[in-house]
This record gives C-alpha cells, structure tokens and sequence, in this order.
C-alpha cells in the first residue's frame, strides 16, 4: 500500500506487498522488496536495492550522495539486505565510486550513520548515533556503542562489542571489547556464549586471547601469534582471528586492561552522590 501524500518516483520498483507511510519520499531507481515498511517521512534515494522485510522509521534516510568531496556523481549505489530496522534518523549514504552495502537482521537505532563504501555483514547493532566513516568494514555480530565513532577504512570484526562514547582509527580485532581510544580491555565472552559458538572454540578463543594478551602482551602481537599451540591454532575461530589481524592495513588496538577500570571508575563517579 503507498499512501496517496506518498513521492513515489516513476523509476521506482515498490513490491505489491510493501507499505509505504505518509509523505515518504522515494526518488530515482529505488527498488524495494516484499514486506517492507516504509514510515512516515523517511526518505529512499536510488540507485538503491532493498531486499525483503526491512522498516524503515520515520526521517531515516537512505541513499544519499556521500560526504565525500571526491565524489562527482560517479555511478555508486546502496545495497541493502533483508530484515533490518532503521530506526529515526538513521543516515546511510551510498558509495563514492562504487557501493554501500548492508547485509540482514542489522538494527540502526536512532540517528546512527554508516558513511559510504562501508560494508556491514548480519546480525549487527549500531546503537543511538553511532557513527562510521568511509570504507569501514562490520563483520557479523558486532555491537557499536552509542555516540562511538570509527574512522574511515577501519574495520570491526565479529562479535566484537565497541563501548558507548569511544573512538577508533585502527582494526578492532573478532570477539574483543574495546573501549576508550583504541583499547581492547577484555574478551568478549558473553557474546560469544550467546552467539552459538561451540563450547570447544570458546575454550580455544579465551586461551588465545591469554596467550596473545596476558601472557604474550610485551610481545608484538605477530610474533605472539606464531606461540599459540598448534591445537588453539587450528580452531576455524582462532584461525578467523588470526587472518583478521594478518590482513589488518590500519594496525589493531592494542591490549590495555586499565581501560575497563578507568571506564568503571568514571561511571562510578558520574552516580556518586554530591
């Protein structure tokens, strides 16, 4: 259904089933799957794909041209999964010269920003205005903090939780929880148990982080990886871990303990009575 005070562009593909709200805006070749719902005064701009299921709250808007001053209306879109939310605000822009890509099952909640060329997998959260800049990468399960911000061409793996208010311009490496200014403070070991993850790779994942972290810190973090036993090595969830830093162009944050008492401490202060 698509509400008569509804824009819809005449090169827009809006499937029978989807329902668009009141004075929402669909411009240029906007395609939009089945079941989707599109509130009021959202904003789509095409080139834009849209898979099936997704909402799409009011004054979201999704597709616009990049923050980029490279970018001279070079052919760029956005590609978008199936079963993600968008909430109030949320901002995503497609690519530069190239393309913007969300995976499925992602909740942006209000006025969070994925900026172009960024690559999101499945299962992510990116919480109360979050932000990511150009070419960030978020690999599936992944939670970013309110008010965090990462820096262009960054990458965050799986299940990595990134705390509320913290800033990053290097790799935030799988299964950690980063905190402050390119800290890692500790595993992520909730996650992981929520995840699904095989008791075995759990086991091998903390051992891993003992090794390469506790024991191994002084270490540069490649010759501390070269130590893990062969049996913690070969474990497909370790091994994940150890490609992800092999490949790492920014370098990763970087073992700080301190942080989460800092962070701790802080909260601490905030609450205590005057």
């Amino acid at each position: 259904m698509i509400h008569p005070t509804a824009i819809v562009d005449s090169q827009a593909r809006v499937d029978a089933s989807a329902h668009i709200g009141p004075y929402a805006v669909i411009e240029g070749a906007v395609t939009i799957g089945p079941d989707c719902v599109i509130s009021s005064h959202a904003k789509l701009i095409g080139p834009l794909v849209m898979g099936r299921g997704n909402k799409i709250h009011s004054f979201a808007s999704l597709g616009d041209a990049p923050q980029d001053l490279k970018h001279k209306d070079q052919p760029s879109d956005l590609l978008i999964g199936d079963d993600n939310v968008f909430r109030e605000s949320v901002t995503v822009h497609r690519g530069t010269n190239g393309r913007t890509v969300i995976g499925s099952k992602n909740l942006l909640m209000v006025a969070s920003h994925v900026g172009h060329n960024c690559v999101l997998g499945d299962n992510i959260t990116l919480i109360n205005s979050a932000a990511l800049g150009g070419h960030v990468v978020v690999q599936d399960r992944a939670i970013i903090g309110a008010h965090c911000a990462i820096h262009q061409f960054c990458r965050v793996g799986k299940l990595a939780m990134v705390s509320n208010a913290s800033s990053h311009n290097v790799d935030i490496p799988p299964f950690v929880i980063a905190m402050l200014i390119n800290c890692i403070a500790q595993l992520n070991v909730v996650g992981l148990r929520r995840s699904g993850m095989p008791q075995g790779s759990i086991n091998a994942v903390r051992r891993m982080f003992t090794i390469l972290y506790r024991d191994g810190g002084r270490l540069p973090l490649a010759q501390a990886i070269r130590k893990l036993p062969p049996e913690i090595a070969c474990d497909p969830e370790v091994a994940a871990f150890v490609q992800f830093v092999g490949e790492s162009k920014r370098g990763v944050a970087r073992y700080h303990p301190w942080s989460l008492r800092h962070a701790t401490r802080a909260t601490e202060d905030e609450a205590a009575p005057e």
